[in-house]
């Protein structure tokens, strides 16, 4: 099996640690970033930012000392290729969905849609030319600092609020959802792993402890200062309102969207697939697209923009699903095997289905406590299968 990930061979192969930083900063720049502040703010105040950003940085941070192991990182890419593949295909649908959904309240509809022609522009120009991501990088990042410095400049004294629209204990139970959710997230990325594989022990925990602990630290920064700026545009009269500085964020989201979609198209095609992977993701997209447009219309579900309520629900793949797959199948057991077997994706798609109502409780109902015990169940579902494990090999 060749490398999922393939870059030519040139001098742009060995750019400096930093150079990758500024890739990891801004291939990590998603919608997640760029916007759940904005909810989370909102909701529990400046304390859902922190309980965000904390497990953030440091979970993605850390990836480049847990794969400092020669090979470790391809190793992890060969063995799970489906589900590093699947963790691209979905962050290119949730992004399709947010370009959509929320960019228009900023730039309107074919501003937005923009996004798409940036993205399919450069791909061709650069289908063989994986190394001119770096200097993209460069690009993007100088793009959204100019947005924030102007944004600082517009706006006489950025609102944090203090307290936000709900308890402020719901951080206190969102805090674990989060940190289980970044701290194991990160191994599927398929963006992370090119960078690990194209820099040494030494240079990776450069790129990464500066990419995240700089240059992605001070884009949600950024989205803290805006947060309640945006929230607003949620509301049931959104139409009728105008943000003055709508032009400036709506180009910074632009921007990062754009090459966050880039890298993961590149590194989706890349990947050794089967026609049925290439499949899903198209319908993924479509589906995405549709649940887009349809939100222009659909009621409000609890007080909630359809949009949102969508939008929450995608989340559901980055704080159960994908870190439920790394805890169950990716991580290894007693045995010292880290695979997928049967057994573990039938323990892992079991507490997926039982945690999922209590997450739905939590994300859409508002009950936030409802997420402890619903983390509760995806972490005993790897030892509650260790233990099926000892059994049936007892009775053997």
């Amino acid at each position: 099996m060749g490398p999922p990930i393939e870059e030519l061979k040139s001098p742009g192969a060995n750019l400096r640690p930093l150079a990758w930083a500024m890739f990891l900063g801004c291939s990590w720049t998603w919608c997640i970033g760029m916007f759940l502040p904005v909810l989370l703010v909102r909701d529990q105040g400046v304390w859902g930012w922190v309980v965000f950003a904390i497990p953030n940085v440091l979970g993605a941070a850390a990836v480049g000392w847990m794969l400092a192991e020669p090979g470790r990182s391809e190793r992890i890419v060969r063995l799970h290729a489906g589900a590093c593949s699947a963790f691209s295909a979905v962050t290119i649908a949730f992004h399709v969905f947010f370009v959509l959904w929320f960019v228009p309240r900023l730039v309107g509809l074919p501003a937005a849609a923009s996004t798409f022609a940036l993205v399919a522009i450069y791909l061709l120009l650069t289908a063989t030319r994986g190394q001119w991501d770096l200097p993209a990088a460069a690009g993007a990042w100088p793009i959204s600092l100019t947005m924030l410095a102007l944004f600082l400049r517009s706006t006489d004294r950025p609102l944090v609020p203090g307290g936000g629209e709900q308890s402020a204990i719901g951080a206190a139970w969102l805090a674990p959802i989060c940190i289980f959710g970044f701290a194991l997230c990160p191994y599927l990325d398929l963006t992370f792993h090119r960078a690990r594989q194209h820099t040494t022990a030494a240079q990776a925990r450069i790129a990464f402890g500066v990419g995240f602990g700089v240059c992605f630290l001070v884009m949600i920064v950024f989205s803290l200062l805006y947060a309640a700026a945006l929230w607003q545009l949620l509301g049931e009269h959104w139409r009728q309102l105008r943000v003055a500085v709508a032009p400036l964020l709506g180009a910074h989201m632009i921007a990062q969207t754009a090459f966050t979609l880039a890298v993961h198209a590149r590194a989706f095609a890349a990947a050794e697939l089967k026609r049925s992977s290439v499949l899903a993701l198209l319908v993924m997209a479509q589906v995405a697209l549709f649940l887009a447009l349809a939100s222009y219309v659909l009621p409000r579900y609890h007080g909630l923009d359809p949009g949102e309520l969508v939008y929450r629900l995608f989340m559901v793949f980055y704080g159960l699903a994908f870190p439920a797959y790394v805890w169950v199948c990716m991580l290894p057991g007693r045995d010292g095997h880290g695979g997928a077997t049967p057994a573990k994706v039938r323990a892992m798609v079991l507490a997926i289905a039982a945690a999922a109502p209590m997450y739905w409780m939590g994300f859409i109902e508002g009950r936030m406590v409802w997420l402890v015990p619903g983390l509760g169940v995806v972490l005993a579902s790897r030892y509650l299968l260790a233990v099926s494990q000892r059994v049936a090999v007892g009775e053997r």
